[in-house]
């Protein structure tokens, strides 16, 4: 490949976003949102991470989707050898600079009664609402499993 093919290709990588999936509204930043297949009528799941890059600290108070009945916020958990599941009430509280991972085993989204099926490559709509009448709109990538790391974190192209 000649120099300038390169420069070329390496123009349109810098200038692409980080990830396909990611989002950020004020000091809210959403990375890697999926979930899994699953049939219309039964439940689904949805995995994220949900950074607070402001000063103040964000509540996520809520989860709406057309595309099931209701969404609400779970966490999973291990006690004496015994996995269980309960609801999250009263929102989770983001500190200014944590992060809140989504994922398998721990919180996660439980989307019930799927209004129409999550086919691989879909996309399932929601809205994150935050305390203070704040609303960040995203989609779920339907994956078989978690989105692959970005190729291009951590790498520095150096001139």
């Amino acid at each position: 490949m000649n120099r300038l093919a390169l420069v070329a290709v390496a123009a349109l990588t810098l200038s692409a976003p980080a990830f396909a999936g990611d989002y950020r509204a004020g000091g809210i930043e959403v990375r890697r949102p999926w979930t899994r297949p699953a049939q219309a009528g039964m439940n689904g799941v949805g995995y994220l991470t949900v950074t607070n890059v402001g000063t103040k600290p964000a509540k996520l108070l809520s989860v709406e989707s057309p595309a099931a009945k209701s969404v609400t916020i779970h966490q999973s958990s291990m006690a004496n050898g015994v996995s269980s599941m309960r609801a999250v009430t009263g929102g989770l509280t983001i500190a200014p600079g944590a992060t809140i991972a989504f994922a398998p085993g721990g919180y996660h989204l439980m989307l019930m009664g799927l209004t129409s099926a999550q086919a691989l490559g879909g996309k399932v709509p929601l809205t994150l609402v935050f305390d203070g009448g704040r609303k960040l709109r995203i989609d779920l990538s339907v994956e078989a499993g978690a989105p692959k790391a970005d190729p291009m974190t951590g790498m520095h192209m150096d001139h």
